[in-house]
């Protein structure tokens, strides 16, 4: 019975060390999004402790530094889970080949080696050859944290410049309004250098969220401001030019568009596979959005930019646009604490420069 059961302990230690190998090659190597279990659950772990903290808080001001420590749960947890996996993988080994006796000795040389303080090293040349093995897992892992932290800082840097842009041109009240008078103000209404950095934004956030949906729960560096109203207002705004502006004039805003569609659905997907992302959010902001539709329209025509002559086309193909992002901008907004700027979209030009 005892051979089969140390047989059963080996085998469950090498099934635990490929789990931790495939993990960080899945997390931490692999250019591209692959699901892990232990990634997954450090993610739930570290939202779920400060969403539950911040129900007590009302205010975005007060919810926005609580927000900041998720990352640091996150990777506390990550790296909590991928030592203790090692560490009892191991520890299963070395008692499966009998190198320690008692699975409490396994254990402890199994942390001893891991840890690198070799305080419990076994005796034998092949528990010898074990620890070395187990003390660079260790090593390894300490090197890959100092590794892709700063990635992960660097990522949250390149996508706090945009939403600084937009929160400083807009009064702190991005929207599609706000960013509209913003850029008649400065002559750059059919500027396509500013689409075109908004389109490498968003694909930066596909580059970078999308791989590592921790990501999108860091909040903004600058106060009061979020990622997430920043990103809603370009895609009311290209959503409306495109489907007001003759079709000559908007390649930029249109491929813009299509890039934040594709971005903010890409995520919210994988934060959560089973939401609807294609629906809108059936309230009544689209409704007000809808009936602010006719005054923008005749501002833009008093911009003299080539508008096409059917208003009920054009507010019919602005509002299937803004169906195809709507549901999750919305989800992403509720998943993340990042409240959008209420109500969505509505207003004038007037009321976005008072």
């Amino acid at each position: 019975m005892e051979p089969s059961l140390r047989t059963a302990a080996i085998l469950i230690g090498v099934i635990g060390l490929f789990i931790y190998y495939r993990s960080i090659i899945r997390v931490m190597l692999i250019n591209r999004r692959e699901r892990d279990c232990i990634e997954r659950g450090a993610r739930f772990a570290a939202v779920s402790i400060i969403h539950g903290l911040a129900r007590k808080r009302k205010e975005f001001d007060r919810v926005q530094p609580l927000l900041a420590w998720t990352l640091p749960l996150f990777i506390l947890f990550a790296v909590a889970s991928w030592f203790l996996l090692v560490q009892v993988s191991f520890a299963f080994i070395l008692w499966g080949l009998g190198v320690k006796e008692g699975w409490a000795h396994a254990f402890a040389a199994s942390g001893s080696a891991l840890s690198t303080l070799g305080f419990s090293t076994p005796p034998s040349l092949l528990g010898e050859y074990l620890a070395i093995f187990e003390a660079a897992i260790g090593l390894a892992i300490v090197v890959l944290l100092f590794t892709f932290v700063p990635s992960y800082q660097s990522a949250v840097q390149l996508r706090e410049r945009k939403v600084g842009w937009m929160f400083a041109r807009t009064g702190g009240h991005p929207s599609c309004m706000s960013l509209l008078q913003a850029l008649k103000n400065s002559n750059r209404l059919d500027d396509h250098s500013v689409w075109e950095d908004w389109e490498a934004w968003f694909r930066g956030v596909i580059e970078t969220h999308s791989t590592s949906p921790i990501l999108a729960y860091i909040p903004s560096i600058y106060p009061r401001t979020n990622w997430v109203d920043a990103a809603a207002a370009v895609l009311d705004t290209t959503s409306l030019l495109v489907g007001a502006l003759d079709s000559k004039h908007t390649q930029a805003m249109r491929i813009c568009r299509e890039m934040g569609v594709r971005a903010v659905r890409q995520l919210a997907t994988e934060l959560n596979r089973d939401i609807p992302v294609e629906s809108g959010s059936g309230d009544s902001s689209q409704v007000r959005l809808a009936d602010n539709f006719d005054r923008l329209y005749d501002e833009l025509v008093e911009t003299g930019l080539p508008l096409k002559t059917d208003r009920d086309k054009c507010r019919d193909t602005f509002e299937a646009f803004r169906a195809e992002y709507e549901g999750s901008i919305r989800y992403i907004s509720r998943s993340t604490l990042m409240p959008v700027e209420e109500p969505w979209g509505t207003g004038t030009w007037s009321q976005a420069s008072s």
